[in-house]
């Protein structure tokens, strides 16, 4: 059964009074480099049909999920947008999703990125600590 409301929800995390984050769903793929994932935000007493007890789940972190890759060094963007210097230090990309089609021929596609501690809903914890890590681009 659903929750009933955003505040009560494993995959809300709450940042001031009555305003939180929707952390079900896992950053799409871009179309841009150096995009950094960003969750909506709801209102506490806000609510869906996607929503789970928060007793009920735990939410893998992004540094300890199957789905995140993190680059050697961490990145080191040439635009990087809205995030600070030492925020890309312990960045990685979520490749949880594949590019989407476009409409345009010759898309590029690319991973969105996430802190280690950041987290959401379709993440799978990894059989092993994360520490794997891949090449600099």
């Amino acid at each position: 059964m659903p929750v009933q409301t955003c505040s009560t929800c494993a995959y809300w995390q709450s940042i001031r009074d009555d305003d939180g984050l929707c952390r079900r769903r896992a950053p799409a793929a871009a179309s841009r480099a150096e995009e950094v994932a960003h969750w909506p935000q709801t209102h506490g007493y806000q609510g869906c049909g996607e929503g789970k007890p928060a007793s009920s789940e735990k939410l893998a972190t992004c540094g300890s999920c199957a789905f995140w890759r993190r680059y050697n060094g961490g990145m080191h963007p040439m635009n990087r947008a809205d995030m600070p210097n030492s925020w890309w230090g312990r960045a990685g990309l979520c490749v949880k999703r594949a590019p989407e089609p476009s409409t345009e021929p010759g898309p590029r596609g690319f991973w969105r990125a996430t802190a280690n501690a950041d987290s959401c809903g379709e993440g799978v914890p990894a059989a092993t600590p994360v520490t794997e890590t891949v090449p600099a681009p």
